[in-house]
């Protein structure tokens, strides 16, 4: 017979410290000249990246997606040696 499980609730939480480097982080990037190629011959375009940073910097709001991602029934389980991280919800409606 196989191992018993024993799953444990499991919430996303990043602590204020790791969000904070990671927006100085962002902030403080040093770009690069462009290339002289067309935009994605020779990797991503910096004008796209420079504006995708920019939008993890000052826009994109990481609580919020924490409480999105929180709503789900989350576990972590051993499963032969491994921890294995899951959501389980269960299903809606007449025949979930």
């Amino acid at each position: 017979m196989g191992e018993v499980m024993h799953p444990e609730s499991f919430s996303v939480r990043v602590p204020d410290e790791v969000l904070d480097d990671l927006y100085a982080r962002l902030s403080n990037a040093r770009w690069p000249e462009a290339l002289p190629y067309a935009a994605w011959t020779s990797g991503v375009d910096l004008a796209y990246l420079r504006e995708l940073v920019d939008y993890w910097a000052t826009t994109f709001d990481w609580r919020a997606q924490e409480r999105r991602l929180n709503a789900f029934s989350q576990f972590t389980a051993d499963v032969g040696g491994e921890l294995i991280h899951f959501v389980h919800e269960r299903g809606q409606g007449p025949r979930p």
